[in-house]
């Protein structure tokens, strides 16, 4: 009869024989089925910021708007506003946005990001504002997302972009017409000449209007 000590070498040696045909056969594997898999795990930007975020927002404010705002690169200075008091447009204005519809857009962040590599470029914005200066509603309008992947007139909520349901024609016309009439009485044949001339505008600079000339800015003439 062999002895347990005997018995127990004996297993340890199969043992070991059958770890190590299998490391050998591993080995001889390929790669892909060795190698663990790792899949990678992508998602859009927009799902990742601004999910507390609505799918729709409409236009609406219980104020009467004091003033109108207009912007537009490259005819007026980027980042430069010219305002008007004119209650005909501020009317006008409200008309075409207090009630409006706008959509979240998912495809913003890639959009912007190949924005950033172009040159150039056109942007305008539309703002209806308070007699102090607060701003009731903020509207911008890029021809690019038109000729790319979304309507042109889009309302930006942090990273957020919301673009106009319906037909934006009448919107777009409107903004057009304020930022030729603004920059033909604020802009030429320069704007410290169109400042200086002393007929009447319908478009102001920003620190013509009250809420900046009551805090003494001087703003700018660009």
């Amino acid at each position: 009869m062999r002895s347990p000590a005997r018995i127990g070498l004996i297993v340890l040696a199969l043992a070991i024989t059958v770890v190590g045909m299998g490391a050998v056969g591993m080995a001889l594997l390929p790669a892909a089925v060795t190698e663990p898999v790792v899949k990678p795990v992508t998602q859009s930007v927009e799902l990742l910021t601004g999910d507390d975020k609505p799918e729709t927002i409409t236009v609406d404010f219980d104020e009467q708007p004091a003033a109108l705002g207009i912007s537009n690169y490259p005819r007026i200075q980027l980042g430069a506003m010219r305002y008007t008091t004119d209650s005909s447009l501020i009317d006008r204005a409200s008309e075409l946005l207090k009630g409006k519809t706008f959509k979240r857009w998912y495809g913003y962040a890639s959009y912007r990001a190949k924005a950033n590599d172009m040159v150039g470029g056109c942007h305008s914005s539309i703002e209806l504002n308070t007699a102090n200066g607060a701003k009731l509603c903020d509207v911008s309008y890029d021809p690019g997302y038109e000729g790319n992947e979304g309507p042109g007139i889009y309302i930006l909520d942090g990273d957020v972009a919301y673009v106009m349901e319906g037909n934006q024609t009448e919107l777009n016309d409107f903004m057009g017409q304020c930022i030729q009439d603004a920059y033909e009485q604020t802009c030429l044949p320069d704007p410290q000449t169109a400042r200086d001339s002393g007929s009447a505008r319908t478009w102001l600079f920003e620190d013509e209007m009250p809420w900046n000339a009551e805090s003494g800015s001087t703003g700018s003439a660009s």
